[in-house]
Formats: structure tokens, sequence, C-alpha cells
């Protein structure tokens, strides 16, 4: 039990099971079908129609936190009484019983799921990989400054792993011991990261859900067919549908998108990167790393910080500046430049405006991070998100070393992944991890490039401070 995942893929089986449960599978739609470099994907028989539903997936024969369905599923009923906060795992611990259950009805869905061994999620098989510590020439690195790094921590495996074993010793006969194990708890979560769907429009039913049917498109960065939420009301049932949103040529696959999130997250959630999904990356520093890093500059008694700050005031400042709007809640972003970069003109002329502008925002939180008290209290009071910090010396310098650092950790990365990631079934994982690094080492130089060629063009104050 257990050992489910992609033992059945057959579209036949599946078309019959998706039947018994109103799933609708366009008949000049073929499902299952292998590809060359995507696994198994969805083509077009005959040519379509704009508009044209291709699969349909009812409320009640999908999987989310919402469903009250306990003879379908008698899990369902002991996750009702824990009343868990955390969604993912609520979905996740659903999977776990219906993959250990012989006569669960999920099964046939459950068999057509690739299996995912590729997966970061083995914190004890991977020993120090995503966070070393490593004092270098230029200063102190840790390998958890890296994109890689900082979305597995967002995925929260070790605290999730902990509650979920709380529930199974609770309720072991929906979680037998021995069948319920990590193994199957990692492959459960990498399938909901890597299949589900959200409703961020729905107020506090926002997902996420798993559609059987609707979850087998691939990904492109060019999608052809959109999601729409159609019934809802009492005569008609809500189903989750992916429309044609052009007309479709036949033999064509259909793709949705799975949105613009970022080469690392690609890798930990759906464990595959494309080429166009490289170029549409973006530099990540979370919260934390930026904490992290110039608690490392301070410790390091970095000639470039004008004032000895705190642990404590860091993160006071980090907490104020999310309230100013100046840092997301993930952090801060910045998307990748183009390459090769252009010449001529300032840079905020020369990339596009939308990223020379996260470029700037990275030197405004930076200083910010960095000044002195007196300079902090007041700024705080009187700038809004139009600010820009005038880009002196040193604090270019600063960036500039920022950028290096994080180019270090991630070649301390790349470092223990050659002595950790040595066994055969390593391989995808590594290959994963390789192309991430790459992309994060290629963004970084690229923005050191445009930081020292937008230096060569100044700005004046007066327009650098306004507000």
């Amino acid at each position: 039990m257990g050992d489910c995942f992609g033992t059945d893929q057959s579209s036949q089986a599946f078309a019959i099971w998706a039947k018994k449960r109103d799933i609708f599978l366009h008949p000049d739609v073929a499902f299952l079908v292998p590809t060359k470099t995507m696994g198994l994907g969805v083509f077009t028989r005959k040519p379509l129609p704009e508009g044209t539903v291709v699969v349909s997936c009812p409320f009640k024969s999908s999987i989310s936190p919402y469903g009250d369905f306990p003879l379908d599923s008698p899990c369902i009923s002991a996750l009702a009484k824990l009343r868990l906060k955390d969604n993912v795992l609520h979905v996740v611990l659903r999977l776990m019983a219906e993959a250990v259950r012989p006569s669960s009805p999920w099964l046939p869905w459950l068999r057509a799921c690739p299996h995912m061994p590729d997966h970061f999620f083995n914190g004890s098989a991977l020993g120090n990989l995503f966070d070393a510590r490593e004092v270098t020439p230029i200063g102190s690195v840790s390998a958890s400054w890296t994109e890689l790094s900082q979305h597995l921590r967002d995925v929260e495996v070790k605290r999730r792993w902990e509650e979920a074993q709380e529930v199974m010793q609770r309720y072991p006969e929906h979680w037998p011991q021995g069948h319920a194990t990590f193994a199957l708890f990692c492959e459960c979560l990498a399938l909901v990261l890597s299949r589900n769907f959200h409703r961020e429009e729905v107020h506090g039913r926002e997902g996420p859900y798993l559609l059987p049917g609707v979850d087998l498109t691939n990904h492109s960065c060019t999608a052809n067919v959109r999601m729409e939420l159609r019934g809802g009301g009492r005569k008609n049932p809500t189903n989750f549908c992916l429309i044609a949103s052009r007309a479709l040529r036949q033999r064509e696959q259909i793709f949705c998108s799975y949105g613009k999130i970022g080469v690392a997250r690609f890798a930990i959630e759906f464990q595959f990167v494309t080429e166009d999904v490289v170029k549409e990356d973006t530099l990540r520093f979370s919260t934390d790393v930026i904490t992290d890093m110039i608690e490392c500059l301070v410790k390091d008694a970095s000639d470039l910080l004008p004032y000895k700050i705190s642990s404590d005031t860091i993160r006071a400042r980090i907490e104020r500046l999310q309230r100013l709007g100046f840092l997301f809640d993930e952090g801060l972003f910045v998307s990748r430049l183009p390459s090769p970069l252009p010449s001529g003109g300032s840079g905020g002329d020369a990339v596009p405006s939308v990223v020379a502008k996260e470029v700037q925002m990275l030197f405004n939180v930076m200083y910010l991070m960095t000044t002195n008290p007196e300079e902090f209290e007041h700024l705080i009071h009187t700038i809004n998100r139009d600010w820009r910090v005038e880009r002196t010396g040193r604090l270019v310098k600063l960036v500039e070393k920022v950028l290096m650092l994080r180019v270090e950790a991630a070649r301390l990365q790349q470092s223990l992944a050659e002595q950790i990631l040595t066994k055969a079934e390593d391989a995808g994982r590594k290959k994963l991890l390789q192309v991430t690094l790459n992309s994060e080492l290629e963004m970084l130089q690229l923005l050191q490039e445009h930081i020292v060629q937008d230096a060569s063009v100044p700005f004046s104050r007066g327009e650098l401070n306004h507000v």
C-alpha cells in the first residue's frame, strides 16, 4: 500500500474512472499522451474553437480542505475534528489516507499521477546542503541564502511532518503505522505542491484544490487554455473548467500556465525547469536572508556599514519596511535582467522600467536597513514607495558586496552538491539544483554588471529623494 503513484497511466482506465466521477473529458482531446520531454500530456484530436471546454472537474470530485464527503473518504471525519489551520497539510494527509486504503475510490487517479522522486524534502539524507556556513575571503556566507534554500524553507517540511505524525498517531485506523511513512508523506507533499490550484478571488476558500483531469495539462509560459469557475448555484454545481483561450489546431498540445514563479520554485514544487522558465526567473531576497546577510556584515565588521546595527533592530526594521510596502511578506524580488545588457543611456532607461524599479528598491532597502537610527526614523515617517535613495559610492559598494556574498553562497551550495548528491537516485535532483544555481549565478552577474553600468550615470539628489 502507498506505492500507487504512476503505476497505471492508461488513458482508458482514467477515462472510465473520470466518467464515474462526473469529470468531463472532451471527446476530441487525448489525455495522458506520452511526450518526448514532458512526460505525459494532453493533445487535441481535432481542431477546437476558442471557448471550448477541454476538461472540467466538479467540486465534489476535487480534493480540498473544504469537501465534506465522509462516506467517500472516511479520514475526512478525523480531519474535521482536528480543524487544521494548514490547508496544504490537510490535503497531504487526505492523500496519504487514500494511498494506503486498498478500497479507496481515488486510486485510479492516484495511479495516473506521476511518481515524483526528485524532491528535496529528506533533510537527513541531504546533510548541510541547504544550511552550511563558510567564511570566505570576502566574508561569511551561508548556503541558506540561495534561491533553492529560500523556497525549500517556505515548504516547512520538518514542521509539517511533525504535525502529520501527531495526527497519524491519534488516528492509526486511517494512517496505519508502517504504511503512512515519511517517504509517502514526501510523495504526497510533492503531489500537492505540483498539482494544486488556488482560487485567490474567494477569501477563506483559496485552496489548495486538487482537480483530477484538469491537473493533467503541462506548463507553458504561452498557455492556450485558461481556468474558469462555472456554476455554483443551487441548480448548477460548481465546476472547475479549462477553456480554450484561442482556436486550437489538430494534434496541438494543450498547455496551462503554472505562473511566473521563478526557477527555484519550479524545481522545488514541480521538479522540472524549462528554458522559458529560466528566461522569466527572479532573484529573491527573503526577509530572513536580508536579516542574516546584514547580521553577517555586522559580525564581519564591514567598513561598508556606517552604523553597527543590532539583531533586534534589524528585525524591527524589516517589519516596518513591510508595513511601508518596501518589502513583501516573501521579501524582495528583482526580475532577471536582459542578456546582454542594453548599452547607452542610464540604467533606468536601458532596462525595462519594472526591473529598474525593482533594482532601485534593492538599493532603498539596503540603505534603510543599514543607516543610523536618527536617519531611519526621519525617513520612515516622510517617504513612500516612490522614494529613491541617492546611490552614493558607499551604498553602491554595499549592494555589490551583498551580491558578491550571494554568489559565494551559490558556489558553496554547488560544491556541497558534488559531495552529497553522489547516488544514482540523486541524479534528477542534482540536475535540478545545478540548473537553478546556474540561473541564479547568471542573474547575479547581470545585476552586478547593471549596477556598475548604472553607477556611471549619476542621478540628481533632488530627483532621487523626491517623494
